[in-house]
């Protein structure tokens, strides 16, 4: 399986790339690891456990052997670490992820995955890495036999932060969602199309009837890629760049109110004694890492 959850993840830690690192380590250790992605890099998975003074071995070793869930492995870490970083090296960590550009070998390596000329000039890291995990799974895990088993069940590991060439957060996860649901893959948890962030950035951000959207992802079902294409047609130079500046900022940001916190909690088996932050991102993400993790380990 393709690991969906990216290098600008983070948990209620704060520090981006290591629910990436744990997600592969533990789809490696139930054998469910695409075989050309390494459980461990000797860049960012490597950088990321120097930055923490975690040994490779021991950190691997504990989620092989003790199957922890996110928020189980992240109590383990700040154990370890004696809290982990200070706030200023976190800080400088995820700015270096968030502003990383791939060397040319690399951009040579990923643009023919993409169909990219050479012309696009894009470089970011993120955005990179993003598109060609995307096409990496629409073309060998949404219609392959690594789902299939868990028809009703598959977690969208795409997260409101993560962006495509378009910039816009959120609108990935919604093609995600919808294309697992058209497939009859999506987890019950989860509406193909809800009635917040996805529709929200659908409707309010673009300026697109959801309607259509959802009509063109059921029936074509393309391509992250192919989808972007058919966005821009439908907002035929329109300029959006004001609206989707604000609204990036509203989704990094945002906090949920007392009642999904509850409802979040609840999935997690946790009392809401303020352990957690107040950040919907991170809320959103233990919640989903917590789904996919039990998933992952009931086969």
């Amino acid at each position: 399986m393709i690991p969906l959850i990216s290098t600008q993840c983070y948990g209620p830690l704060e520090v981006c790339h290591l629910p990436r690192l744990w997600w592969k380590a533990s789809l490696n250790a139930a054998g469910r690891l695409a075989e050309d992605y390494p459980e461990c890099t000797p860049v960012l998975d490597s950088m990321v456990l120097d930055l923490l003074g975690l040994d490779k071995e021991t950190a691997l070793g504990r989620i092989h052997s003790a199957r922890p869930d996110y928020l189980s492995f992240e109590a383990w870490v700040r154990e370890r670490t004696g809290g982990g970083p200070s706030p200023e090296r976190i800080e400088e960590w995820n700015g270096s992820i968030r502003s990383r550009v791939h060397e040319q070998w690399k951009i040579d390596d990923i643009y023919p995955t993409l169909g990219f000329d050479g012309s696009e000039g894009v470089t970011s890291a993120v955005v990179l890495n993003h598109l060609e995990d995307w096409q990496f799974w629409y073309a060998r895990d949404l219609g392959g036999e690594a789902l299939a088993a868990w028809s009703g069940r598959t977690v969208p590991l795409i997260s409101t932060l993560d962006y495509g060439l378009l910039g816009v957060c959120q609108l990935p996860r919604t093609w995600h969602k919808i294309l697992l649901q058209a497939a009859g893959l999506l987890h019950s948890e989860y509406p193909g199309l809800g009635g917040g962030l996805d529709r929200r950035v659908v409707e309010d951000v673009l300026g697109l009837d959801s309607d259509r959207v959802v009509d063109h992802l059921t029936s074509e079902r393309p391509s992250y890629l192919r989808f972007e294409d058919w966005v821009r047609d439908q907002l035929g130079g329109r300029d959006v760049s004001g609206p989707v500046g604000e609204w990036n900022e509203y989704v990094r940001h945002r906090t949920h109110q007392a009642d999904k916190r509850a409802d979040i909690h609840g999935n997690l088996g946790r009392a809401d004694d303020g352990s957690l932050p107040e950040s919907a991102v991170v809320l959103n993400h233990v919640e989903d890492w917590h789904f996919a993790h039990g998933i992952l380990w009931a086969d």
